[in-house]
């Protein structure tokens, strides 16, 4: 067998987890002949055949998947030994790829990147907001923040922060409407509720040792908690919204708690990251960061 090149390796790792040459090619900053010229040399060397393709799709071999994975821990334990000379060093620097939803980036994450890039200016902050669910690994995300807890056994991750939800309206929605006294009351009123494709939504609402659940019917029903939150404002209705979502309106008076002896469950904010060496100085220093500024909003 000729001698290795790893760098084809580190190419092969990138084709696995783009499912593609050409976008691991983007990927790499690198002409996708480059890359296919390379994975055409690491099949020559191994003599099998690691991804079939044609002229609409390819996709890896069986061999090909279970050589990926050897090929990601290479890039992983590459990783790991930069990350051993950023930490020496004690400085953070370098490119720092982080994923979030809409809203969680908005109101917390892009006031931590402000904060952070003061302290660390030698890291590069690359932040891409979707409300889908990024696949860290795939994606190739340092970290990502969502609400919940992480339910992917691959994955590391700690909880940054726990916000309470509540019940919310504008206060020109609450002057022209009936009086909200129980959570019952809230199924006579518009109401705005967070879900996909689905119309209705259980509220469970709690004080003391009384607990409400209702069932509400939609008036609007939305994907998004930044549109969610928006309508509410605009006085479209009463919503169920996370306490870090609307800090800056309840301070300025455009959004008012109703109901506020009640409480519904809390959202946990975690940060999750891929390596189970744990995080690297700058994910640990970010994350610090972010816990911040989410404690400000708690």
């Amino acid at each position: 067998m000729e001698r290795r090149d790893l760098n084809d390796l580190a190419v092969f790792a990138a084709i696995a987890q783009e499912q593609s040459i050409s976008r691991a090619a983007e990927k790499l900053k690198l002409p996708k002949s480059n890359v296919s010229r390379r994975l055409a040399r690491l099949e020559d060397r191994l003599g099998v055949q690691l991804m079939e393709r044609n002229t609409r799709s390819s996709r890896l071999t069986s061999i090909g998947v279970c050589y990926a994975d050897y090929c990601r821990l290479m890039v992983e334990e590459a990783n790991a030994a930069d990350a051993l000379i950023e930490t020496s060093l004690g400085e953070p620097a370098g490119e720092l790829r982080v994923s979030a939803s809409v809203l969680v980036g908005q109101e917390i994450i892009a006031p931590a990147i402000a904060a952070y890039g003061q302290r660390y200016p030698k890291v590069q902050v690359i932040l891409e907001l979707t409300n889908a669910r990024a696949n860290v690994i795939e994606d190739g995300f340092d970290l990502a923040f969502r609400i919940g807890k992480n339910q992917d056994s691959t994955l590391m991750s700690q909880v940054v922060a726990t916000f309470p939800f509540g019940v919310y309206a504008s206060p020109d929605y609450l002057r022209r409407s009936n009086k909200i006294q129980s959570p019952k009351d809230l199924q006579q009123h518009r109401c705005l509720i967070m879900r996909a494709g689905v119309k209705t939504s259980r509220w469970k609402l709690g004080r003391a040792e009384e607990v409400e659940e209702i069932t509400i019917q939609g008036a609007v029903v939305v994907n998004d908690f930044l549109t969610l939150r928006n309508l509410a404002v605009a006085g479209g209705g009463v919503a169920m919204l996370p306490a870090y979502a609307v800090h800056a309106e309840c301070a300025s008076d455009l959004l008012s708690s109703v109901l506020p002896d009640w409480t519904a469950s809390d959202a946990i904010l975690s940060a999750i990251y891929p390596s189970r060496r744990g995080a690297t100085l700058k994910q640990r220093a970010f994350i610090n960061q972010v816990r911040e500024v989410a404690e400000s909003l708690a």
